[in-house]
């Protein structure tokens, strides 16, 4: 028996499974970031859900965002705390995206999704103003960018 034979062949076998290995490990970490992509959407998902269901459940706030003028200071508080849930999943959302837990499309719908807030509700944007000036740390964030622009004329109370 030629034991320097019987040593590279278990080299070579050493090296298969070194290799065998590594192509698992791979495939596990790729498979362990799309679940981690996944479960980031489906919260972002979840956090929106939930917001619109306050919207359709609760027509006082419909109405005080809807309200044409002339807010009442405790109106304008419902409304401030509104906008505090929605940016939060704003910056929940620009945040997952930078860390790579979040895929490109999502991200552009929630990008998306603050200029349709804008536009949405007539008294949104003072209080999202509002939110910024009392939370610069978020000014800078690419999500956010929306608000700042064309922003200041209509500053809340």
């Amino acid at each position: 028996m030629n034991w320097d034979a019987i040593g590279a062949a278990g080299e070579i076998l050493g090296a298969a499974a070194v290799l065998v290995t590594l192509v698992y490990l791979a495939t596990q970490v790729r498979r362990s970031n799309e679940l981690s992509r996944f479960n980031a959407t489906k919260e972002i998902v979840n956090q929106f859900n939930d917001l619109n269901r306050l919207v359709t459940t609760d027509s006082a706030l419909r109405k005080v965002l809807l309200k044409p003028d002339g807010l009442t200071p405790d109106e304008i508080e419902q409304i401030y705390n509104f906008a505090m849930m929605f940016c939060n999943v704003w910056v929940s959302a620009q945040i997952a995206y930078d860390n790579d837990q979040l895929e490109v499309e999502t991200y552009k719908a929630c990008a998306r999704d603050v200029s349709i807030e804008l536009t949405r509700w007539p008294n949104f944007r003072p209080a999202l103003e509002k939110w910024l000036s009392n939370y610069p740390e978020h000014n800078h964030l690419e999500i956010m960018q929306p608000i700042l622009s064309d922003s200041g004329s209509t500053q809340a109370a």
